[in-house]
């Protein structure tokens, strides 16, 4: 019973003196004496069995413990900062012996699992034809060949402007350059965005936002120039060449 008694004391000496390098001012290990000191030898034991039985509680600007206050607490505790880490997945010599990493952090981190991984549920397309009509979007088997916002933001992080061009016009709604961009290709092997005019008006997307503000009496230069709808100044252009010819 005295080796329990003097072994609990060791152990709350421990995690005090821990918890005062982490936290200066004190009030983690207020927290667990008052904690403790209401449990029984037994309760103590059996509390210590949980997964991760002790929080560290912070408090934003106040209890705040810097990477050099966390390395003396590892010291403290004998716990290196960097460990070397099996990678058996990777690699086995000819004795089964797996590679290891270089020296890493080895921390438990609250992971959240995605829905996707990288070794599972990737999905490939091979085609564009699934479309949906108002949007322009690629959907069912077909709408893994979206670009994302984030991918679009990554283009122009890089400075990748043709790309993005490419990207959102000849590769995306804009159906009519689309036609003319693949049917260049089709006919003599190769084609640049020089060859084929993207009008304003040609993207399913845009007109449908238009006509959804238009619904609402909202006026926008989506599609539209000085007021007028695109159906107006093709009508207005055609009017105009008809004078020129005449």
């Amino acid at each position: 019973m005295a080796n329990i008694k003097e072994a609990r004391k060791k152990v709350e000496k421990k995690i005090y003196e821990t918890f005062n390098i982490l936290d200066p001012t004190g009030q983690n290990t207020e927290f667990y004496k008052h904690k403790f000191a209401k449990m029984s030898d037994t309760e103590f034991y059996t509390f210590f069995k949980q997964d991760f039985p002790l929080k560290f509680q912070t408090k934003i600007f106040e209890i705040d413990p810097k990477a050099g206050d966390i390395i003396k607490a590892l010291d403290h505790l004998k716990v290196p900062v960097t460990e070397k880490v099996s990678l058996p997945f990777l690699y086995r010599n000819k004795d089964g012996v797996p590679v290891k990493s270089q020296e890493v952090l080895v921390v438990y981190l609250p992971l959240k699992r995605m829905k996707q991984m990288v070794q599972k549920k990737t999905g490939y397309s091979t085609e564009i034809s699934k479309r949906d009509f108002r949007t322009g979007l690629l959907i069912d088997t077909d709408k893994n060949g979206n670009s994302t916002d984030r991918e679009f933001e990554s283009l122009v992080v890089f400075g990748m402007d043709n790309t993005l061009r490419e990207l959102s016009t000849y590769r995306a709604d804009s159906m009519s350059a689309k036609n003319k961009f693949y049917n260049q290709i089709n006919t003599i092997g190769m084609v640049s965005q020089k060859d084929v005019e993207v009008e304003n008006s040609d993207s399913i997307a845009r007109n449908l936002i238009s006509a959804y503000l238009l619904g609402c009496h909202i006026n926008s230069n989506l599609v539209n120039i000085d007021c007028m709808l695109p159906r107006t100044i093709k009508r207005k252009n055609a009017g105009q060449k008809g004078l020129t010819r005449g």
